[in-house]
């Protein structure tokens, strides 16, 4: 396939930059020399799947960067929408998720382009596509074998909602998104931190039916305008993607960010998973920050206020959304 970093958004730098900025956009990667391996071969085929209960926000940005870090370099990537997996999750019927599902697609698409990745090698595929088939359902019931219900609940702990997560449904999940990376023939499986318990057995038990070990990579995950909990359209504390000026400008303005810090500051989170990755700096009152560190040095000493900081961000979203609107 030729040289990897010669080519999207990895041209021309080194293989330890690349690396870098994978560590950049992950809390940890199962395991670094793993994934090292497999670019080396060239044989990288990651996946991210994206539950379509609503219209994306800007915490997906987050958990698609090592993904399009992964497509820029060349190799190849499929999002899965997973509306298969909303519809057990009880995120709504299978015709409204699929709905919500193509447009989440198109704003993905949209997503990718504004990073100027080629989108050849780019593939949407819908759970639904395959999740019936006699063939998937007969190997989900061959790791329904090998995985106990409690390792499987455990798994689903921070990803069901709470009226779903006692049911056998949640536990079919589990084991679905585990299936998923074997059964679409990837081998980097992306997520958030919450999908961390998954990755690891997905590790364990498709290995023991004979299938590759995935390498998990895990995104942060970034906490809703109020600080209080991660963002979510239904506690109306997120940006979106399709959101208006008017409407980031609000958001924005109310956010919870208290001065100097950066402990649950869901803006300073902002800043450094959702403007850097994408501005490659941040311009607050005049000034540019070519880096995290540095802002943060002017941020804790309170050189930069958390109006100037909320006036900043607000232009700098606003521009990152318009990006990807017109793409």
């Amino acid at each position: 396939m030729g040289d990897p970093y010669n080519s999207g958004m990895v041209a021309k730098i080194s293989q330890e930059e690349f690396f870098s900025r994978i560590r950049s956009a992950s809390v940890e990667v199962l395991t670094p020399e793993e994934l090292e391996s497999l670019i080396h071969s060239g044989r990288v085929q990651a996946y991210i799947g994206i539950e379509p209960s609503n219209v994306l926000h800007i915490g997906t940005l987050v958990a698609c960067e090592p993904v399009l870090l992964v497509a820029g370099a060349g190799f190849r990537v499929k999002f899965l929408l997973a509306d298969i997996h909303g519809w057990l999750n009880d995120k709504g019927e299978l015709d409204q998720l699929r709905e919500m599902a193509s447009r989440n697609g198109e704003l993905l698409l949209k997503m990718v382009r504004a990073r100027g990745i080629d989108t050849s090698n780019i593939e949407f595929v819908y759970g639904s596509s395959y999740q019936f088939s006699e063939k998937y359902v007969m190997e989900l019931m061959r790791l329904a074998k090998l995985v106990t219900a409690a390792e499987a609940k455990k798994a689903m702990d921070t990803i069901s909602k709470k009226d779903v997560s006692h049911r056998v449904g949640a536990e079919i999940y589990a084991l679905m998104q585990c299936l998923d990376i074997a059964y679409l023939g990837v081998n980097v499986a992306v997520g958030g931190m919450d999908q961390r318990k998954i990755h690891v057995m997905a590790r364990e038990y498709l290995r023991r039916m004979g299938y590759e070990k995935p390498v998990a990579i895990h995104t942060p995950i970034i906490l809703g305008l109020d600080g209080r909990a991660k963002m979510s359209k239904s506690l109306n504390n997120a940006i979106f993607l399709d959101d208006g000026e008017g409407e980031v400008a609000e958001k924005i303005f109310q956010a919870f960010c208290p001065e100097g810090e950066t402990e649950n500051n869901p803006l300073t989170m902002i800043v450094q998973h959702v403007v850097f990755p994408w501005l490659g700096l941040v311009e607050v009152s005049g000034k540019a920050y070519e880096s995290y560190e540095r802002f943060l040095e002017d941020w804790r000493s309170k050189r930069i206020t958390a109006r100037s900081l909320k006036d900043a961000l607000t232009e700098q979203l606003i521009k990152i959304l318009k990006l990807i609107g017109r793409n």
